[in-house]
Parts: C-alpha cells; structure tokens; sequence
C-alpha cells in the first residue's frame, strides 16, 4: 500500500513560476492584427484602380495644372 506524500512534497496547483509553453502572450496578437489589417488597407486603398490611389491621382494631377498656371507670367 502506498502512503501519500507529506504536503512539503505535493506540486502547488498555483506555482509562482507559469510552466513553459502555457504563457499567454502579452500584446504580441494585437500587433499581429495590426500589421495585417494595415497591409489589406493599403492593397485595397493605393492597389491598381483603388480610391485612395485615384484620389492620390488626382490630387497630383490638380497640383501639376496649379503649379503650372501660377508658375506663367
């Protein structure tokens, strides 16, 4: 028959120290998303034929029409 161990000797169920490979990572995930929502924002916006990239378009085109009206005498 075997004796139970002496408390000294039991595992703690909450040990100071959490065991390797359960730690839960602190913010790593969030600036995962982070990273990929900000590259499909950008494909999507500045990709061929997107609305930031025609409205990036038109903005140098109205900058190039203006720079060259002021710029006759």
């Amino acid at each position: 028959m075997t004796r139970p161990l002496p408390a000294a000797a039991r595992p703690h169920l909450s040990s100071p120290r959490p065991r390797r490979g359960f730690t839960r990572p602190r913010g790593q995930a969030a600036i995962e998303h982070l990273v990929l929502l900000l590259l499909v924002g950008v494909s999507l916006g500045f990709g061929a034929g997107g609305p930031l990239g025609a409205l990036w378009q038109s903005l140098l085109t109205h900058h190039a029409r203006l720079s060259d009206a002021v710029s006759r005498p």
